[in-house]
């Protein structure tokens, strides 16, 4: 029997901070643009979408610790370590599937509700969801993770697929903690189309968003959430009377909204010095044109403002790692990479910025590294490549049984990407993605 249809990819949304959105979203572009007329491409917020309660509770759980990650400096270092030390992913599996064992099979549910043919995931949650998808439920359908992150934690399940990351650091980690090399890839960081193809300048984003044009501009982001330290450091910019533009992004923290707005407003305790002017954002897509209308961005080590920063040409200084991930940002994209600095004072901070105001010889210096980050591309066209190989090797499979998709009449030789490591790969040079 012979039937003709298109391959489905469900690309498996959760929230965790943003970061984990954009980077889904970045990699759905790129499917979109290369393979709308080959896949049935699908985005789901699995976790929500269905209105499963169990599986709902379990998402607010895991933005309750994220939060607490950038609320308390010690959480996350000591989450990472108990957790490592009592299994990491064998730990983690036992925790959703037995103590959280309701939420576990909603999740399966909620995939075998859909029917993928290739899964898409970049949270270790939705990781092992899929992973345990394939063991229990589909055998024949495909994995592939992207870790948004610029290290490697010990959550994410190894059991099966294909794991991608975006840099050596990362890939020599994986090794370490036992994936198997010829599952691993490696390509440039992921970044949204929308950020990488805004073409507007430092000037025209600053007329844009009705900011000053002869101000030294610091944007100041403290993740979704704005539960770090971003405040602290916002306040002492604000005490310190400097003559500058300040752009404070609260997220969706409206307490947090509320009290800058106040400020800006002439209503707070605090007042802004002569010269100085402070603009007020909830969360927002287009923060990145913020980032790319200032000097500097000010911000924890969440991967994905830096990266986005970094993309619009805008150097950072990094206030606040709380654990392994945003520690691996600091190391990546400050010690290796040189696209900013880490300040953890703010009397530092303040006087660091006092000293670019007047020379900006520091800041020209991390342009210029992003200058040479930014020539490797975006990964994002890769990994689409990689899901359509993937793709390609199901269908190869899935022929002799007399299933015959749309795209096999027509042009199923597409390129690869460039920037993609083959697998087994020496990771001595990173070549282009774009």
């Amino acid at each position: 029997m012979t039937e003709t249809m298109k391959q489905k990819i469900l690309l498996t949304y959760i929230e965790s901070g943003f970061g984990h959105i954009s980077s889904l979203d970045s990699i759905h572009a790129a499917l979109e643009e290369q393979y709308s007329d080959v896949y049935d491409i699908q985005k789901s917020y699995i976790m929500r979408d269905d209105g499963l309660p169990h599986l709902q509770r379990m998402e607010k759980f895991i933005i309750k610790q994220v939060q607490n990650t950038n609320r308390l400096p010690w959480f996350g270092d000591f989450a990472f370590t108990v957790i490592r030390f009592f299994g990491s992913d064998h730990l983690m599996r036992f925790f959703h599937r037995q103590m959280n064992g309701k939420s576990w099979k909603e999740g399966l549910a909620a995939l075998e509700k859909r029917k993928p043919d290739v899964i898409v995931t970049n949270h270790y949650f939705t990781n092992m969801l899929a992973v345990d998808y394939k063991q229990k439920i589909d055998p024949e359908v495909k994995i592939i993770n992207y870790n948004p992150d610029c290290t490697l934690h010990t959550f994410w399940d190894k059991r099966d697929g294909i794991f991608v990351v975006n840099n050596k650091y990362a890939f020599d980690r994986a090794l370490k903690f036992k994936f198997k090399k010829e599952n691993l890839r490696e390509v440039a960081p992921c970044v949204r189309e929308c950020v990488e193809q805004c073409n507007l300048t430092r000037q025209e984003l600053r007329e844009k968003h009705g900011l000053p044009q002869d101000k030294f501009t610091v944007a100041i982001a403290d993740g979704g959430y704005m539960m770090g330290r971003g405040p602290k450091f916002a306040k002492a910019l604000i005490k310190s009377g400097l003559p500058i533009t300040m752009l404070v992004i609260a997220g969706d923290n409206e307490e947090r909204y509320e009290e800058f707005t106040a400020i800006a407003e002439g209503r707070g305790k605090l007042k802004l010095g002569e010269g100085a002017t402070l603009k007020v954002y909830r969360f927002m897509k287009e923060a990145y044109e913020l980032y790319g209308a200032a000097d500097l961005l000010l911000t924890k080590g969440g991967p994905n403002a830096v990266l986005d920063s970094i993309y619009m040409d805008t150097p950072v200084m990094i206030n606040y790692s709380p654990h392994v991930i945003e520690k691996g940002t600091v190391r990546t994209y400050i010690r290796e990479l040189g696209c900013g600095e880490k300040q953890g004072n703010r009397k530092k901070a303040v006087k660091r910025i006092s000293q670019m105001m007047t020379d900006r010889t520091d800041l020209d210096a991390y342009a210029e590294n992003i200058k040479k980050l930014k020539e490797k591309g975006n990964g994002a066209s890769a990994v689409a490549a990689i899901i359509d190989g993937l793709a390609k090797e199901q269908r190869e499979a899935r022929r002799d049984r007399g299933i015959i998709y749309d795209c096999d009449n027509a042009d199923d030789d597409k390129p690869q990407a460039e920037g993609v490591e083959s697998v087994g790969a020496e990771h001595s040079e990173m070549t282009s993605s774009q």
